[in-house]
């Protein structure tokens, strides 16, 4: 009998993340990086949740995560029954919107869909599919010459009222998952860029003191690679080919960067994202499926 869905205690920590995770093929260079994360402060271990039958026997697991910017991410839980799932899910919403999450995101390849039928019974809806573009880089490599005399300044968080204003600008009328952004606030959308690790940074894109817009890179999941986490032209100045300069300085810096490949998220529905990328060489590795559940703000209770 199920007795209790709390926080993986540190003895529980590996065979919960075996629970998770052990079916998919390559599970053991999975779950490392995630215990890593979660032993290391980069990760609150206090997400990963269990159920324990009434002798302590683990019967179930989830991981869930808080992200900058009102985000958080969910894994589908692992568990013996229906009912242990529901609860899994059940207390890792509680714990996220607890934490200021207003958005959940759950990512999973075509293969994993059977997997979220928990979360779908939870209010988590399809969205929309990410088109996962990879492009090789080369130092002999000639990029065409570009038409407007472009600067890019180096930006740090907090940023300058130019770069935010400018960030802030490039998501009306986004392709890119644009449900993420509607019950969020200016300051949490921001919030959710500036979170600094080695190897992010961010272009304040300028033509004569005219803003055009942002580049933003984040570092690769591997040492050679770097990430376009978001490249972004604010609406005035859009289908004027400014977008196109933009992706070359993104490929030129990247290639300075010495990395052999810059890698891209585009949303499926952003077709002329996709033909951008496309016509500069970037090539579809991969596809994940998105699901969303958007909850109202917490409100703290009065003292």
């Amino acid at each position: 009998m199920l007795s209790i869905i709390s926080p993986a205690s540190p003895d529980e920590l590996t065979p919960a993340l075996n629970l998770i995770f052990g079916g998919r093929a390559g599970a053991d260079g999975l779950i490392e990086p995630y215990r890593t994360a979660l032993t290391s402060g980069d990760r609150d271990p206090q997400g990963l949740h269990v159920a324990r039958d009434s002798n302590g026997g683990l019967r179930g697991a989830m991981l869930a995560q808080p992200l900058q910017g009102a985000l958080g991410i969910m894994w589908p839980p692992k568990a013996e029954a229906v009912e242990i799932e529901d609860a899994l899910v059940l207390a890792a919403a509680d714990w996220l919107r607890g934490r200021g999450v207003k958005v959940c995101q759950v990512f999973a390849t075509p293969e994993e869909l059977t997997d979220l039928a928990p979360l779908v019974r939870h209010g988590f809806q399809r969205t929309t599919e990410l088109v996962f573009m990879s492009r090789d880089l080369s130092p002999d490599e000639s990029l065409p010459e570009p038409i407007h005399p472009i600067i890019f300044i180096p930006e740090s968080p907090p940023f300058s009222p130019e770069f935010r204003e400018a960030l802030l600008s490039t998501h009306e009328r986004s392709m890119d998952c644009p449900e993420l952004n509607g019950e969020r606030t200016a300051d949490e959308l921001l919030a959710g860029f500036a979170d600094w690790v080695p190897g992010n940074e961010w272009y304040l894109a300028v033509d004569r003191d005219v803003v055009l817009g942002v580049v933003l890179f984040a570092a690769g999941t591997e040492p050679d690679v770097l990430e376009l986490s978001y490249l972004g032209v604010v609406p005035l100045f859009r289908q004027c080919g400014f977008g196109t300069e933009l992706l070359d300085f993104a490929i030129a810096a990247a290639t300075l960067s010495k990395v052999n490949k810059l890698v891209v998220t585009v949303d499926a529905r952003n077709e002329p994202g996709l033909r951008l990328y496309r016509k500069r060489g970037f090539v579809e590795t991969a596809r994940h499926e998105v699901f969303l559940a958007h909850w109202p703000a917490v409100v703290p209770p009065e003292n």
